[in-house]
């Protein structure tokens, strides 16, 4: 009954964690990165979610714990906005 507790919030100070590529060895022993599939993306989550639960991650899919890939240019516009009146 009172074993639940509370969700662990997602820290805004961690780097996030890109998932949408995944390394793969290529000629002469090198690795290089390729795009992953969604499958592969939720897999790859799935297990990094349960090593790093309070961290974002950067995929292509719209699902809890993903970052917006182009949030960035949200913030930049927000910070426009609210310096345009000086």
């Amino acid at each position: 009954m009172f074993g639940l507790g509370k969700k662990k919030k997602l820290r805004d100070d961690l780097p996030a964690i890109d998932i949408r590529k995944k390394p793969v060895k290529g000629f002469f022993g090198k690795t290089k990165l390729v795009p992953a599939s969604k499958k592969e993306q939720r897999q790859i989550k799935a297990k990094l979610m349960e090593r790093y639960p309070d961290r974002w991650f950067v995929d292509d899919l719209n699902e809890w714990n993903s970052v917006d890939k182009l949030k960035w240019i949200n913030n930049i516009e927000e910070y426009l906005a609210a310096t345009e009146d000086f």
